[in-house]
Order: C-alpha cells, then sequence, then structure tokens
C-alpha cells in the first residue's frame, strides 16, 4: 500500500498553550468507545470528574459537552488534564489525531493536515509543498477505478497551479476549463483516456468575465456562504462585513499564498472524485476557497483558517457548496471571482 503526505506533514507541531485559537475551545470533543471504556475505569478524583463529563450527543456518540465554551479538561494554563496526567494515549481519537485527515483509496491512503489550525496555515503557506510517497504496511481494499486516471490527472492540475510566470487569475482559470474537460470524459465514460488527455492538455483561451458579471456574482457567494452552518461567530462578521460593503472585493493577498491555498485544496480535495465521479465541484472549491480568503478584510492567515474550519469541518457544508456549484453557480461564475 501507497502512503502519500505533504512534505511538511511530519514537521507539525501543536502549538499547545501558546495556540491562539485552541482547538479544545469553541468545540465540542469527540470520544471514541475505547476511550470511553477506559474513562470508566479511572480511578480517583479524575476518574470521577471523567465520569460526570463523559455525556452522548443527539446521535448517540460520546463527547464532554463545553463548560463556558471550553472543554472541560482544558486547564486554564493552556494544556490538557488528561494529556498531562494520563499521557497521549489516553486522549481521545480525535485528540491525538487532530488536525490530521486520513483518505484511503483502496491501494492508497492519502494523510493531510487541516489549515483550520493555525499552526498548519503558518506550514501551508510557508513553502511550496511537495507529496511524498512511501510503502505501508496499513490494510488494503479494492481499488476505485478512477483512482489511477484522477491522480494522472491531478498532476497535471497541481503542474498547473505551479507553473511560474503566470498570473494566478489564469492558472486558477486554467484549473477549472481543465477540471471540466476532466468532468467531461467521466460523464461520457471516455475514464481511460484521461492519462493521455492530462499529457496532452493544452489551455484554451480563458475566458474573462467583465466586472458587472463580477459586481453580480459576489454577494450571491458571500451570501450563499452566510447560510451554511456557522461555527463561529467571527466568520459571520466578516462575511457580513464583505456584504456591507457594497462593492466587489478585491484579491489582495500575495499570489504566492493563493497558489498554496490552492495547491492544498486540490491535495486534499481531488481525489475524493474517485467516490462519486464529481471532478469538477472539487476545482470549484479550490478557486473558491482561494478567491475567498484573499478577497476578505481580514489578515489572508486568519481568513484561511477560519474558512477551512467552517467548511472542511463540517460535512454539511461542504455537501451544500457541491449542490451550490452544480444549480446555482455556472463556470463561469466561478472564473469571475478572482
Amino acid at each position: 500500500m501507497i502512503r502519500c503526505v505533504p512534505d511538511y506533514y511530519n514537521d507539525f507541531r501543536c502549538l499547545a498553550e501558546r495556540c491562539p485559537h485552541s482547538c479544545c475551545i469553541g468545540w465540542e470533543v469527540m470520544v471514541d468507545d475505547d476511550t470511553a471504556a477506559f474513562y470508566q475505569s479511572v480511578p480517583g478524583e479524575l476518574g470521577q470528574r471523567l465520569r460526570q463529563a463523559l455525556q452522548r450527543d443527539e446521535d448517540g456518540a460520546y463527547c464532554f459537552p463545553l463548560q463556558g465554551g471550553r472543554c472541560p479538561f482544558l486547564e486554564r494554563s493552556g494544556l490538557c488534564e488528561v494529556y498531562r496526567r494520563l499521557g497521549e494515549a489516553r486522549t481521545s481519537f480525535i485528540c491525538r489525531t487532530h488536525p490530521r485527515f486520513f483518505d484511503d483509496y483502496g491501494s492508497r491512503r492519502e494523510e493531510s493536515l487541516c489549515a483550520s489550525c493555525p499552526e498548519v496555515v503558518r506550514l501551508v503557506l510557508s513553502r511550496d509543498a511537495q507529496f511524498t510517497e512511501s510503502d505501508w504496511e496499513g490494510p488494503s481494499g479494492q481499488t476505485p477505478s478512477l483512482l489511477n486516471p484522477l491522480l494522472r490527472c491531478r498532476d497535471r492540475a497541481l503542474a498547473i497551479l505551479r507553473r511560474e510566470g503566470t498570473p494566478l487569475r489564469e492558472k486558477l482559470g486554467e484549473l477549472l476549463l481543465f477540471a471540466n474537460e476532466v468532468q467531461s470524459r467521466i460523464d461520457e465514460g471516455e475514464e481511460a483516456s484521461l492519462p493521455q488527455f492530462a499529457e496532452e492538455w493544452t489551455a484554451p483561451d480563458l475566458p474573462i468575465p467583465d466586472e458587472r458579471h463580477r459586481a453580480e456574482v459576489w454577494p450571491h457567494v458571500l451570501e450563499l456562504l452566510q447560510s451554511l452552518e456557522c461555527l463561529g461567530s467571527d466568520w459571520s462578521s466578516l462575511l457580513q462585513t464583505g456584504r456591507n460593503s457594497g462593492g466587489v472585493p478585491l484579491y489582495h493577498a500575495p499570489e504566492l499564498w493563493g497558489q498554496r491555498t490552492a495547491v492544498y485544496f486540490l491535495f486534499r480535495y481531488w481525489l475524493h472524485s474517485v467516490w462519486d465521479g464529481d471532478v469538477l465541484s472539487r476545482a470549484e472549491l479550490c478557486v473558491l476557497a482561494t478567491a475567498v480568503t484573499g478577497s476578505l478584510s481580514a489578515p489572508y492567515p486568519d481568513c484561511l483558517r477560519m474558512f477551512c474550519r467552517e467548511i472542511e469541518h463540517c460535512d454539511e457544508n461542504l455537501e451544500a457548496l457541491q449542490e451550490a456549484f452544480c444549480h446555482r453557480f455556472r463556470l463561469i461564475d466561478l472564473l469571475g471571482l478572482m
């Protein structure tokens, strides 16, 4: 089995008490069944508090509900009492692995870090990420038929984003056109042609939406984002500020940061298409995330962190965006965001 990770993956270290946006604040802590069973056996005062705090949510899963917006075991120092007293191995699975994501595609596993974490944001924006592969002895399942064709196409998509001397707006536009062609071939049952197509791809002329069209699209984008489940009031306020400004937001962030953001989202989501064949919406998510984080009024790293917190940790929000790309926005609309 092959394991693939970004080259900054092993550089991640939790900031713990130094973190300015602790994941132990504002997030209900889920507790896996094995860890919950262990907490039932912990002796003494700590064990009693663990059992008192442990509850089931509306779906029947174990969790630690927040107390005053904080995990009940987050100490005022910013450290985790469970970690400090029982060790990392006795924390819940989500606490041990956050902010990591794991995606299995039969004979391939990809692992990534989520930029909802401020330290991951720093890593993502600090370098042009490369992706390293190694042999891995984990369990291997059946390989999806689209995996290898979409891997070849993703290589081409990454090359588009990394092309030197081309403005970010043009690279994102070409990414959308490329993904649209890939989507057409999947829809027509021509998956076998994708590796050669990716190898021979030549970008057509890029459509350029006028300012009037951009002015019409942006309010709908902000309205859509505001309609999603909101995990933080700071994000809601930022979107409302964008809507109140009345003008068309201009991309004002360093283009290199935008490129690295696009690469981050492309690696994270492109291969999800092996399950439903929907490549285009993953490319559209990549463009939307890059355009939005670079156009709102907060500093870019904060915008990226908030966007990832709101979207990547909520399946319902990801599905709502995918639905909107299919039914509410045309390709020309997404091309006009930059």
